[in-house]
């Protein structure tokens, strides 16, 4: 689901979305939407905290089966297309089939990121089932010492591969069934294994790629400006494969900004992130915000586990947070943020073709 090709067939929808910026509080469906199921895994990668943090007697670790329900019809009933379930390690969350069969019976697009470690025949077969639209397994390294290396278990590479071979050959037996997508998030030391990569996935028949700039405030590990542009040169030739770029490269100081962490780049100098209107995020916490780099500098519209859906949907903060990004006021974190990108050229592309001030 591309937000700009809804923009060009849908027109009430395009028209919505020409008045948001003025009209901060006026209607805009909710189009997208993200749920960590839980926050437990069988992985211990080294550039996640997840894992690491301790969890308080008494606080959530999953979101209980019923609250996802209850969250997912009432999105759709706000307009929702697609939904994404992640986590942790979203196979390990219990009730992950009857999730996932009410979210395909209320129509929606159903992706999901996994470490792919747990896939078996029975899932590989559920996924065809079910029509999941996208299943996304991480990987980090075109082998096994460096895949699992970063995923912090031994093992791990011939079991994330053995995974996406289990559902390539579910989907040659029926003749369809989800993209097989992969993740692989990039740092200084692994950068330059992409070509690898980039091979790998061609012999593995993956048919889509997004390469994830690592998420760490430790300089070192983060490419470098060089890197970047060493990278670029080659999305050319990649491009049949991925489905968006990591980061914004439209400024000859994009590359220096990615250095330093700022993965959006110069993008939200001139643009506001429409994010708040059309998507959202919700923890295994139940904490619920407009994305999932939200968590970090923004407070929450409110916890599923203590009051509805609808309740958080229409709380004070969201409305001040839209407000923020409608009057040019981001949050540091923005600049950092290397999703929604497109999306929000989408809109930005949408308002310059009626002359409306982006």
């Amino acid at each position: 689901m591309h937000i700009a090709n809804l923009f060009e067939t849908e027109p009430a929808l395009r028209e919505k979305a020409r008045n948001l910026k003025a009209e901060p509080d006026g209607p805009f469906p909710i189009l997208s939407a993200k749920i960590k199921l839980t926050w437990q895994c069988n992985l211990r990668c080294l550039m996640c905290t997840i894992w690491r943090e301790p969890r308080t007697k008494g606080q959530a670790i999953h979101l209980p089966p019923d609250i996802v329900k209850q969250v997912l019809s009432h999105l759709k009933e706000k307009g929702l297309r697609k939904i994404h379930f992640s986590g942790g390690e979203v196979l390990l969350y219990k009730g992950f089939k009857d999730v996932v069969a009410f979210a395909r019976s209320l129509g929606l697009q159903v992706n999901l990121t996994t470490n792919g470690t747990l896939i078996t025949k029975d899932l590989a077969r559920f996924f065809v089932e079910e029509r999941v639209h996208t299943v996304t397994v991480s990987l980090d390294g075109p082998d096994a010492e460096t895949h699992d290396r970063i995923r912090g278990v031994k093992g791990a590479f011939k079991a994330t591969v053995n995974g996406m071979a289990l559902m390539a050959a579910r989907k040659l037996k029926k003749g369809r069934g989800p993209i097989i997508a992969v993740n692989t998030v990039v740092s200084r030391k692994t950068m330059d294994l992409l070509d690898a990569m980039y091979d790998l996935l061609c012999e593995t028949k993956v048919q889509a790629w997004r390469i994830l700039p690592i998420d760490t405030e430790i300089r070192s590990l983060r490419p470098t400006q060089s890197q970047w542009e060493a990278m670029f040169t080659k999305v050319p030739a990649w491009s049949h494969l991925l489905s968006r770029l990591p980061l914004d490269w439209s400024s000859e100081r994009s590359g220096h900004r990615a250095e330093g962490g700022k993965y959006a780049g110069l993008f939200y100098g001139d643009r506001v992130c429409f994010a708040p209107w059309f998507n959202l995020f919700v923890d295994a916490d139940g904490r619920v915000y407009p994305c999932c780099n939200g968590k970090q500098d923004m407070r929450p519209y409110g916890n599923l586990n203590e009051i509805p859906a609808p309740q958080a949907l229409e709380s004070q903060v969201r409305r001040e947070i839209r407000y923020s990004m409608a009057s040019g006021h981001p949050f540091p974190i923005c600049d950092c943020c290397d999703d929604f990108l497109e999306e929000n050229q989408a809109f930005h592309l949408l308002s310059m073709k009626k002359g409306v001030a982006s």
